[in-house]
């Protein structure tokens, strides 16, 4: 599995990989559990869209497919830093469970707002986009900003280094990006465009991941560069 590494500012880092297509394949058989048992999840997001389902992982195939042997490193300087904040010099046991699982279902203009999530590291999967950021862009009111356009996209949202002002980092949606996993820490505030374009869903996947010492969870605490 290959993975690109997305700084998205000073101590800030992102993972983008493709999942294997049998991982692919399992997701799409829990999406059609959830879709029969009709768990609602939207109370609990902040985006405005039609419908947002629970998922179960009965097989626990999620985290040992997140965590391949090339995100070792940024994993456990997070887990690392947040440790040594928490517990000091003292050496603590940290195993990481599931703390969330859903998938969302996003029709024509709906979007998600800028948000974060709990736990300590979070991730979405793309499973369906139906559309291109490209054509998004040529639509008539979008077309005085076609070249920086973010209609469709997913993006961080994140504070400059030297001012007050904020910025986004783009991640541009279209059909090739199905199969893909963003794994980012929790805290890490981030967003979807509406999009226009198609009639059909925009189907993804989101989940937290916690660790737990001694039965208490672990979570991200408020990011400071320096402490980074």
């Amino acid at each position: 599995m290959s993975i690109e590494h997305i700084e998205i500012n000073q101590g800030t880092i992102a993972q983008l990989s493709k999942l294997p297509k049998d991982m692919i394949d399992y997701l799409w058989e829990r999406i059609d559990v959830a879709k029969k048992k009709k768990i609602c999840h939207k109370k609990k997001l902040a985006g405005y869209i039609s419908k947002s389902y629970v998922l179960d992982d009965p097989q626990n195939l999620i985290i040992p497919n997140l965590f391949s042997p090339k995100m070792f490193e940024f994993i456990n300087t997070e887990v690392e830093n947040i440790s040594l904040r928490l517990f000091g010099s003292k050496k603590v046991m940290l195993e990481p469970y599931l703390s969330g699982l859903w998938v969302n279902f996003q029709k024509k203009g709906e979007f998600q707002p800028v948000h974060n999530h709990t736990g300590m590291f979070s991730f979405v999967i793309w499973m369906d986009i139906p559309y291109d950021w490209k054509d998004e862009a040529k639509l008539p009111f979008a077309k005085v900003r076609a070249a920086d356009s973010q209609m469709g996209n997913f993006t961080f949202v994140h504070s400059n280094d030297n001012c007050r002002s904020v910025s986004e980092y783009v991640i541009p949606m279209s059909p090739e990006m199905n199969g893909y996993c963003c794994f980012f820490p929790s805290d890490l505030c981030h967003q979807v465009y509406p999009f226009y374009t198609s009639d059909k869903d925009r189907i993804s996947i989101s989940g937290n991941i916690t660790w737990k010492e001694n039965h208490k969870e672990v979570k991200q605490l408020p990011f400071i560069v320096s402490n980074t």
